[in-house]
């Protein structure tokens, strides 16, 4: 018996002093530029167990949202009697699960902190399973989706599908998708959508497309895509035709907010948890980042409908016609409208087109300035709180 109570008592403290270091851990996610809040219910905790073991979490201590070399986090710990080579064991095996984001400058790795989403949870697409996405709802719902829109920059944007772009239009390079590709020509690597994998798991297939390869990285995150396995690499013509097929799946376009793409989601409101996500509030458009909206002229509509059973932001006003079948467009909320052109792509009449915003945002150069510019203007998390709150009631 007395063993027993021992044995009891030592698991007790083991699982104490690693609750502690997990805890640790999410505080110091919190504190950097995308954040990482805590819940009442400590789901948090499962998904930083999933990700990493004790002693890595203990080592992403020293870690942050700034790439560092390997020498540079030596020198952090190797007064704890760590070894060179049991180091780079370590971070190669936290890199292999996507527990963190590797790049390779002159040949040398650099390390630094993932985000949770977009990052340690994109990487999960080998291993997704019922018992963590179900985790990641209760997390994204019960505190992370505070985090994740309530940065002043967010980590993605929306740019339109290719076939709501006219030359008129005079788009930017960064808001065109094809240039997007042809700036990363033989650094470009394709992944399941890690969302529909999950809505797989828990049997609510997605309801706009059977495919699953959707996903495609650029330069740093396809090369760590391709190297731990996350997905695998395709040529620019390859890119095309599966960004053709997603436009005509009537997916939203959404890459990283930066002119040095890091990856295009194609994402649709039933998987997505960004798009359900600000589907749900007064008025999306102000949480999405976009240059473009939607003009309509109810004159051409030729009552089919499509467009409505499209837009997933359900900006499109329609009007049942008297046969009770037909349905007619009447007018667009700008304050729902993301720009994504997905409508227009549907509308075979013409009446749906593409309009500039007035105030056209350029994004940061790449993902590094990005951060740079989200870290400046962290808000803490009362005042991110009241931002999201009043944002959320549509004042």
């Amino acid at each position: 018996m007395n063993q027993l109570k021992m044995r009891l008592k030592d698991g007790m403290s083991i699982f104490w002093q690693s609750h502690k270091v997990y805890k640790k851990l999410q505080k110091h996610l919190d504190k950097q530029p995308v954040g990482f809040p805590a819940t009442v219910s400590g789901v948090e905790l499962r998904l930083l167990r999933d990700a990493f073991t004790v002693k890595e979490a203990e080592l992403a201590l020293e870690l942050d949202y700034k790439f560092q070399s390997f020498e540079d986090v030596f020198e952090k710990v190797k007064d704890r009697g760590i070894y060179e080579a049991d180091l780079q064991a370590m971070l190669d095996n936290m890199e292999s699960h996507g527990a963190i984001f590797v790049k390779i400058v002159d040949g040398k790795k650099q390390y630094a902190l993932h985000p949770f989403a977009v990052g340690i949870f994109e990487m999960k697409v080998p291993t997704m399973n019922a018992s963590y996405y179900m985790d990641f709802r209760k997390y994204v719902y019960q505190s992370f989706a505070m985090a994740f829109l309530s940065t002043p920059l967010p980590q993605m944007r929306v740019i339109p599908v290719e076939k709501s772009v006219t030359p008129d239009l005079n788009i930017a390079t960064y808001d065109e998708v094809r240039e997007l590709v042809l700036q990363n020509d033989g650094h470009i690597a394709l992944a399941e959508c890690v969302c529909r994998k999950g809505k797989d798991s828990i049997g609510r297939p997605c309801m706009e497309t059977d495919r699953r390869e959707v996903c495609i990285g650029f330069g740093d995150f396809a090369d760590m895509y391709t190297r731990n396995g996350f997905g695998w690499p395709i040529t620019k013509e390859e890119a095309f035709e599966i960004l053709a097929q997603n436009e005509k799946d009537g997916l939203v376009l959404m890459p990283s907010n930066s002119q040095e793409a890091q990856f295009v989601c194609s994402c649709c409101k039933c998987c997505c948890a960004c798009l359900e996500g600000v589907s749900m509030l007064a008025k999306p458009a102000e949480f999405v980042k976009n240059n473009y909206y939607a003009v309509l002229d109810a004159e051409k509509c030729i009552e089919c409908g499509k467009c409505g059973k499209k837009c997933k932001m359900e900006a499109i006003k329609m009007q049942q016609m008297e046969d009770g079948k037909k349905v007619k467009a009447i007018a667009i909320d700008l304050k729902r409208c993301i720009g994504c052109g997905v409508c227009v792509a549907a509308c075979k009449s013409g009446a749906l087109t593409l309009a500039k915003k007035d105030k056209q945002t350029a994004p940061p150069k790449d993902m590094d300035t990005l951060y740079e510019e989200i870290m400046k203007q962290k808000k803490g998390t009362a005042k991110r709180t009241l931002h999201m709150g009043r944002k959320v009631i549509g004042f």
